[in-house]
């Protein structure tokens, strides 16, 4: 079998992620699923509703079924009946990924948002705003769950998938070590990543544009409300921002020298100070993706987390830092509202540039 595509595996990804977030949410109750929070679609019901909703119209938008609102009312809509949807999509999605996986999905679809509006984008790039969508809004029903006493073990991180579902087989210890914790660690290895330079650059452009449009809306933002302590993220705005801040230098090292682990910094840097040297690693990561070919995505790296080095393949880090952006920006955005501060606008689909009609 060839290697996925980055595409092709975002979307697995995302379907062991929604088993997984649907397991934690068994025997919740009407009353738990509503109850009314500032965060999301302001319950967990209205908010996995939404990521239905969204997967469905995208669907029809890709097939060219007719305009139809954007479907907002979750009332009666059990969470089995939103699993099973989901996976109905999921199901037809793939096919059509599969009819046009020889073409890249380069075709342009036409189609109208929730107002009407008429867009014309390529098919590659709508189809990595879902499976980016889908992290957006898991990050905010995983904190609906924590708020019911349900959690995964570390979390849905990407990289977690990739220990489910890996390039590179554990070793024993470290396989024991991870299982311990609760983690799925597979014994066997399945299907590698495909690298595609372009797909990688443009993942972390987007990547790189939501950090810079967070970091200005913190602007308006004193100590007091950088520091305010919320129940999600890593504890507040600034320690959220240090925290991604801190990742890719980390992961850069790791590269390089072939094993590492995540270095400590400055807990409580001023956001010029997270700007400055967010610039700098946005450069140097550059500088490294330009010496990257297959043989060198493919090359395994090791890190550690305070147990026994866990193997990855540069790919499956390099997609871990887009995703894992995601996850924690949609959190940064909850804490932003909170703070008075209008959210902006993280799409990746608001990133991806409208097609000319001519």
């Amino acid at each position: 079998m060839s290697d996925a595509t980055i595409i092709e595996d975002l979307y697995s990804a995302n379907e062991w992620a929604w088993q997984r977030l649907f397991q934690l949410c068994d025997g919740l109750g009407d009353e738990q699923l509503d109850t009314p929070r500032a965060m999301g679609f302001g319950s967990l019901r209205a908010t996995l509703f939404h990521i239905l909703a969204a997967e469905q119209i995208w669907l029809e938008r890709w097939t060219d079924v007719a305009w139809r609102p954007l479907p907002t009312d979750p009332k009666g809509t059990s969470l089995a009946e939103i699993a099973a949807e989901l996976k109905r999509v999921a199901g037809e999605r793939r096919q059509l990924m599969n009819r046009e996986r020889s073409t890249g999905w380069r075709r342009i679809v036409t189609y109208k948002d929730s107002q009407g509006a008429e867009y014309l984008k390529p098919l590659d790039e709508l189809l990595l705003h879902v499976a980016n969508h889908g992290v957006h809004h898991r990050a905010q029903a995983l904190n609906y769950l924590k708020t019911f006493g349900r959690t995964v073990p570390v979390g849905l991180d990407y990289l977690f998938y990739r220990l489910a579902r890996p390039s590179v087989v554990q070793d024993e210890a470290t396989a024991a070590s991870l299982r311990g914790y609760g983690l799925e660690v597979a014994s066997a290895a399945g299907v590698e990543v495909a690298w595609e330079a372009e797909r990688v650059r443009r993942y972390f452009a987007y990547h790189d544009w939501a950090n810079e449009r967070v970091l200005q809306s913190t602007l308006s933002l004193d100590d007091a409300a950088l520091d305010r302590e919320f129940d999600l993220g890593m504890g507040s705005i600034r320690k959220t921002l240090a925290h991604l801040r801190n990742v890719e230098p980390s992961w850069l090292k790791i590269w390089i020298e072939g094993s590492g682990t995540f270095g400590q910094s400055d807990p409580r840097p001023s956001i010029s100070e997270l700007r400055t040297s967010w610039t700098q690693a946005a450069r140097q990561r550059d500088e490294f993706l330009a010496t990257v070919d297959e043989a060198a995505a493919k090359r395994i790296v090791a890190v550690t987390f305070g147990g026994p080095p866990i193997r990855f393949q540069i790919i499956e880090s390099l997609l871990q830092i887009c995703v894992h952006g995601t996850h924690h920006r949609a959190q940064l955005i909850n804490m932003l509202r909170h703070s008075g501060v209008s959210a902006p606008a993280l799409d990746y689909g608001a990133w991806v540039p409208n097609r000319s009609q001519g």
